[in-house]
């Protein structure tokens, strides 16, 4: 009787997991599913969605790319940029803009075909032309393939993509880093610390060489 009841308790919580959306196991993409890469802009708070035609964007603005699963488009993962934060120390180029940029691969999980391991975010500050479109300037931080205005890969993402190679704009570019390296003092301490123990090494070598003889 009180094996029964044993089998008839794990049957019932069985079928409860496997019911349960939460305890479920977590859902994967269709592997034959379609996706894109789609446009967004940020309002200072939020990512709203933005069609790729609707480009040229002005100075200060921030924009998003995303790729995933056409059925479920979702904006960036990436934190909504800051765009004094990011391009604040960026000169403006004479008759041009700056304009933040943050370029999200999508869910390993969800968006991405099988084989395929989506590449870190980026997210960086482009300068470029006035009339600069969003597609001009994101070619000016990544390698894109397009077919028409659409694009199909960002740095080689996703691999299977087609498409044309859209050079980047001679106007645009993309602001350097900044200096994150160790400080001078600290390399020529260092420098001077391992000159000293190379020449106590050699002494040391010269004593032994006397004592031994």
């Amino acid at each position: 009787m009180l094996r029964a009841f044993r089998v008839a308790a794990f049957s019932l919580a069985a079928a409860f997991t496997l019911s349960s959306p939460a305890l479920a196991a977590p859902p994967t993409g269709d592997p034959a599913g379609p996706r894109a890469w789609s446009l967004w802009q940020s309002d200072g708070t939020a990512w709203l969605s933005l069609p790729a035609t609707a480009e040229r964007p002005a100075d200060g603005t921030v924009l998003g790319w995303r790729f995933a699963a056409t059925t479920d488009f979702e904006s960036p993962a990436v934190e909504v940029p800051d765009f004094t934060a990011l391009c604040g120390k960026t000169a403006l180029p004479e008759g041009g803009k700056r304009v933040g940029l943050a370029i999200d691969f999508g869910d390993a999980e969800l968006d991405a075909y099988p084989g395929d391991t989506p590449p870190q975010q980026v997210v960086t500050c482009v300068t470029g032309a006035a009339d600069a479109t969003a597609l001009q300037l994101l070619a000016a931080a990544a390698k894109v393939k397009v077919e028409g205005e659409t694009v199909t890969s960002v740095n080689g993402y996703p691999s299977r993509a087609q498409g044309t190679d859209l050079p980047a704009p001679a106007s645009a570019s993309v602001a350097a880093p900044e200096a994150s390296g160790v400080p001078v003092g600290w390399i020529l301490g260092g420098a001077g610390a391992l000159a000293l123990l190379a020449g106590g090494a050699v002494v040391a070598t010269r004593r032994r060489s006397r004592i031994s003889a």
